[in-house]
């Protein structure tokens, strides 16, 4: 939703930026761990394991981050960790297409 080229995004996500345009952090990361859509896509991703460690299954409590989405992006030049319980983004310095993502994984 970021990006500065019109890409179509679909109604779900022009939806939530619609609705998101203009709140704080906290709360646009709230807004996306709102939304139900987004949930189920990222679950999607969740490795299928039939075993599970007791710390594993237990259910998630008030003061557990769930669904806490963190990216971390080039732009212009520079990369930037994007953490929706941040009061904005953070820089890591210069980074190029060819080395952001080795950068990022340190």
């Amino acid at each position: 939703m970021n990006k500065q080229d019109q890409i179509d995004i679909g109604p779900e996500l022009s939806n939530l930026a619609q609705f998101s345009t203009g709140l704080p952090a906290r709360a646009k990361g709230y807004s996306i761990g709102n939304c139900e859509k987004i949930r189920v896509a990222h679950n999607s991703f969740t490795r299928q394991d039939p075993f599970f460690t007791e710390e594993e299954s237990k259910p998630a409590t008030d003061d557990d981050d769930v669904f806490h989405f963190i990216s971390f992006v080039p732009f212009n030049g520079m990369l930037y960790e994007l953490d929706g319980l941040q009061p904005g983004p953070i820089c890591y310095g210069k980074c190029t297409s060819e080395d952001w993502l080795h950068k990022a994984r340190e």
